[in-house]
């Protein structure tokens, strides 16, 4: 059952994806999701904890697919692959929030210390498992490669077609998983985006 707060953040991804933060009004979200100004005033104190909100909920969501992911995948590395394509697949509201309101500065630094800690985690997985190259610095490549998926999100927001953010992600995995992972186990993994990612 949706509640009225699930309603709230919903119509408010849907404001912040079409005319960004700065444009986007209190009253369109209330229109949007149904309520009155006072129900959402009821959940949010301001226009920024609702935007907090639904980045926040965007990190929930991205924290569950991760442990969905670990279920399916052996290998911390296709789970590592496949959540470099999940950051994008919100990425329209992710940029609009994330990465150019200034008012959500503190929430970006929360948010990719998140992302990266992921990515730490899954390299010290891979790392004990056997399967990455002697002597990396993890901290210095999971710094890396969330470096390289943000520069993604940027660059992203000049391509107008998803299809050009797939490809993007899937060259920093070209580029990065043969200088992580040893021969025999780069040679398993899928650099493409799953089947449900592709347009």
């Amino acid at each position: 059952m949706t509640t009225t707060r699930d309603g709230l953040l919903t119509a408010a991804a849907a404001a912040f994806d079409r005319d960004g933060y700065v444009r986007a009004t209190i009253d369109d979200v209330c229109d949007r999701a149904g309520v009155t100004k006072g129900a959402l005033y009821g959940h949010f104190s301001s226009k920024k904890a609702l935007a907090v909100a639904v980045l926040d909920r965007q990190a929930r969501e991205w924290a569950k697919n991760r442990e969905h992911l670990q279920r399916v995948h052996r290998s911390p590395l296709q789970v590592m692959v496949d959540l470099g394509y999940l950051v994008n697949q919100d990425r329209a509201v992710v940029q609009r929030l994330l990465f150019q309101a200034p008012i959500c500065d503190d929430v970006a630094d929360r948010q990719i210390a998140q992302w990266t800690s992921t990515v730490r985690d899954l390299l010290r997985t891979a790392d004990y498992r056997g399967e990455l190259r002697d002597d990396l610095d993890l901290e210095a490549c999971a710094d890396a490669v969330i470096a390289a998926l943000v520069g993604v999100h940027l660059m992203s927001m000049a391509v107008e077609h998803p299809d050009g953010v797939l490809r993007q992600v899937a060259g920093v995995w070209r580029i990065w998983l043969p200088a992580l992972a040893r021969p025999e186990v780069c040679a398993t993994l899928r650099v493409e985006p799953p089947r449900k990612f592709r347009v």
